[in-house]
């Protein structure tokens, strides 16, 4: 992607228009007023949900070897990211790979990087602005990364900073 210094996406997307419109239960979960307080204490940032419907709660799945969401940071600040699938065995990809406090995407190839596995049911809430992070690819068939990923910004910050959503959702 142009935004993000032409990092891969190989991945299948569903945004949040398709979600509001087919689901009540995740916009109602997106939108819940201890969510949004929990995240608040957590980050001691004012969260609030998204103005564009596209990128409030989106859906993204890693489903064929070499799939990847390259290196990035997001437009939003907060990112809550649900694990609905993910591979077993950290060697099958999947991993989330991040730099805290930097948007500088080369040091995702530094050994100042960190990486985490992740199972089915797990969360992590991300400060996505400022930490520089990629999902490293799949490694064999058979194998699934699926996400919810709920992005959140602060009342000064509703403006997306890219088009990168549009051209994912």
């Amino acid at each position: 992607m142009e935004s993000t210094d032409r990092s891969p996406r190989h991945m299948t997307t569903l945004g949040g228009h398709i979600i509001a419109r087919e689901s009540a239960l995740i916009p109602r979960l997106y939108h819940d007023e201890a969510l949004l307080a929990l995240i608040s204490r957590i980050t001691h940032l004012p969260a609030v949900p998204v103005r564009d419907p596209l990128e409030r709660h989106v859906l993204n799945t890693l489903h064929q070897p070499g799939d990847t969401h390259g290196a990035h940071t997001d437009d939003y600040p907060l990112a809550l990211v649900l694990f609905i699938e993910a591979p077993h065995n950290p060697a099958h990809g999947g991993l989330l790979e991040y730099t805290p406090h930097t948007t500088d995407l080369t040091t995702l190839d530094t050994d100042t990087a960190r990486r985490a596995h992740h199972r089915p049911g797990d969360g992590y809430l991300l400060r996505s602005d400022t930490t520089a992070h990629r999902v490293t690819p799949l490694t064999r068939p058979g194998v699934r990364r699926t996400v919810a990923n709920f992005a959140y910004t602060t009342p000064d910050r509703q403006q997306a900073l890219t088009p990168s959503a549009a051209q994912l959702y």
